[in-house]
């Protein structure tokens, strides 16, 4: 997400729902010194990704952001095996 700072990205978990969310604002003015001309651009951005994570582990979802590359990091759910036994008939 490079551009982005990271106070402007938000990840929201909401049930199996998992949404990065970012926004960017900018402005810049240029005046000429002799005041004749004035140069004023504003740009806007925004980013909303929304991801199916009910195959996660809610509470072990960590993120990290450095020099524009946000890492998620998703643990997956450990899946239990049926066991299978020896019934007997009475």
């Amino acid at each position: 997400m490079p551009g982005f700072k990271k106070e402007d990205i938000q990840l929201q978990l909401d049930g199996d729902t998992l949404t990065i969310q970012a926004q960017r604002h900018s402005e810049h003015e240029e005046q000429e010194k002799k005041g004749k001309y004035v140069c004023c651009e504003r740009s806007y951005g925004a980013y909303s990704r929304s991801f199916d994570v009910s195959g996660i582990r809610a509470e072990g979802i960590t993120a990290s952001y450095d020099s524009g590359v946000l890492t998620l990091k998703l643990p997956k759910k450990t899946v239990e095996v049926s066991s299978s036994r020896q019934i007997s008939i009475d």
